[in-house]
């Protein structure tokens, strides 16, 4: 632990420190300043053959996921989850910016690449909406940016926006 630092899960250089994506809390999380130092730009993937390994077994190394073969961070499962409801938000939220300004961005312009949206709905449906997510939601709303991230109230948006079933009308039950 050598420091704590604010981490953009979506790397600034991404999107160029446009505003407001630059401030927006809903992809800024605390991390290890050294830990995120090895993450640096990288696009988050899966990993089989790490060149490193955190103690808390993030791992940095060639992705192993099917569509993408370069350098990739992997976090631990309790973060995967976590991690795709924020790309989720952030392809909603500033679906007319351009989040894929770099050649190793996970985004086609605010959408996720196949491949990407593949793994992000994987981990989505590995890794559930915890109670340290809703908290976090509520004080996000109730104290600063007065929104919500709809994929940490309602998981199941996911299907209908991100899948083969979004073609399919529903209502999903976090509205009845």
């Amino acid at each position: 632990a050598q420091c704590y630092n604010r981490e953009h899960t979506i790397p600034k250089s991404w999107f160029n420190d446009a505003s407001p994506m630059v401030s927006d809390l809903f992809h800024i999380y605390p991390t290890d300043g050294w830990v995120n130092s090895k993450r640096a730009n990288y696009p988050y993937g899966e990993v089989s053959n790490p060149t490193w390994t955190s103690q808390n077994g993030s791992k940095l190394g060639p992705c192993s996921y099917p569509g993408y073969t370069l350098t990739v961070f992997e976090p631990i499962l309790a973060y995967k989850g976590d991690l795709a409801r924020t790309y989720f938000y952030m392809c909603v939220r500033y679906m007319n910016q351009n989040l894929g300004q770099s050649n190793t961005s996970m985004f086609q312009n605010a959408n996720l690449q196949p491949w990407a949206l593949n793994m992000l709905i994987e981990w989505h449906n590995a890794d559930p909406v915890s109670q340290k997510e809703i908290d976090r939601n509520n004080v996000i709303y109730n104290t600063y940016q007065h929104n919500r991230n709809p994929f940490i109230d309602c998981p199941e948006l996911v299907n209908l926006l991100f899948t083969a079933d979004s073609v399919n009308a529903w209502w999903p039950t976090c509205f009845d």
